[in-house]
């Protein structure tokens, strides 16, 4: 923090009540010669030390003065010697002149800025517990991404071992460099597709997964991306008859994906 960011916190310190990580930065910069926070300190205390003399002077009443001066002499006629005590001289000035004592103004002024320490915490303590929710909200989001993706590697699993599930590999057609897709086809559980080290794609692009009848056009099955990792693994309904398919198919498609094919196949495997 810098002296401007500090200068809120002078009075604070002066009273004694300044803390923590905000004590320290500020003692800090007392501690280096010539530092601006200097004299801001020593302008607070002085600020504190003088808050008694912007109150009024306080006229004692009279019966307070009279016990004061009879009890001075009784402890005088006790002693050796008298000394005469002259009584005290009414006070010109009415006395309905009813002020705060010095202390009270004191008081006063050191809770006024204790109130505002104390207001301030909160506010921070407030911009804390927001933050936290903040943290919570994104761990409960990432608890749940993670959820979903078990749900989805199960669903993976389960098509891949099911013996009714026919094996293909989608292979590379424009791109010989590019890997391998394997796809387990099954008529109720859905056609899983996996992949990895997969190259990123723009993201006005996105991959699309065709069944190829054996007459008639291509049908769209899914959309998909490779994940920041490569990896690829979905399940994809079956929403024709697995012995009408001929054959698997992968194209390129701008965003969102397209009603039929616009770039040529860039990985097919046959399967009847």
């Amino acid at each position: 923090m810098d002296c401007e960011q500090l200068a809120a916190l002078y009075e604070e310190y002066a009273l004694g009540v300044l803390e923590g990580e905000e004590r320290a930065e500020l003692e800090a910069h007392l501690a280096r010669a010539g530092d601006k926070c200097i004299s801001g300190v020593a302008e607070a205390r002085g600020f504190i030390a003088q808050l008694g003399l912007a109150a009024p002077d306080v006229e004692p009443p009279a019966a307070l003065r009279s016990k004061i001066m009879s009890a001075i002499q009784q402890d005088a006629d006790s002693g050796r010697s008298v000394v005469p005590i002259e009584k005290p001289k009414p006070f010109s000035e009415p006395q309905s002149r009813a002020m705060f004592p010095v202390w009270a103004w004191v008081a006063a002024a050191a809770l006024a800025l204790i109130t505002a320490y104390t207001i301030r915490q909160m506010n921070t303590q407030s911009d804390q517990l927001a933050e936290l929710r903040k943290e919570m909200k994104l761990a409960m989001q990432q608890n749940q991404d993670l959820q979903n993706q078990l749900d989805r590697d199960r669903l993976v699993a389960s098509v891949m071992l099911s013996p009714e599930s026919v094996q293909l590999k989608l292979v590379p057609t424009t791109n010989k460099s590019m890997p391998t897709v394997h796809a387990y086809v099954h008529q109720s559980l859905g056609v899983a597709i996996t992949a990895d080290q997969m190259p990123p794609l723009p993201s006005a692009r996105t991959l699309q997964l065709w069944f190829v009848p054996k007459s008639g056009k291509p049908i769209s099955a899914a959309i998909f991306h490779p994940d920041a990792s490569g990896q690829v693994a979905f399940v994809a309904p079956v929403n024709i008859p697995v012995n009408q398919i001929a054959a698997l198919a992968i194209t390129e498609e701008p965003a969102g994906g397209s009603p039929q094919p616009t770039t040529p196949i860039a990985w097919v495997a046959q399967l009847n």
